[in-house]
């Protein structure tokens, strides 16, 4: 006898392909923010501390903006 309870129907199969292509798109973001763009935000906090003035993170958001436009959300 055939169990209609296990069926996986569509939309469940392409939630959770969706939900696959998601998490690695969080993966890709993730590996590139902390290899690509940490660095940046860390020296504009730090020039800021030292010079006593507000932080420039002009590159770093472009940088952020970069990534997100590399590995778009689905």
């Amino acid at each position: 006898m055939i169990d209609w309870t296990k069926l996986n129907k569509a939309k469940d199969v392409s939630d959770a392909e969706h939900l696959r292509m998601r998490d690695s798109v969080v993966s890709q973001r993730l590996a590139a923010y902390r290899a690509e763009s940490d660095q940046l935000k860390v020296e504009a906090d730090y020039d800021a501390a030292v010079s006593g003035s507000k932080p420039d993170y002009t590159a770093w958001v472009a940088k952020v903006k970069e990534i997100k436009e590399r590995f778009p959300m689905p």
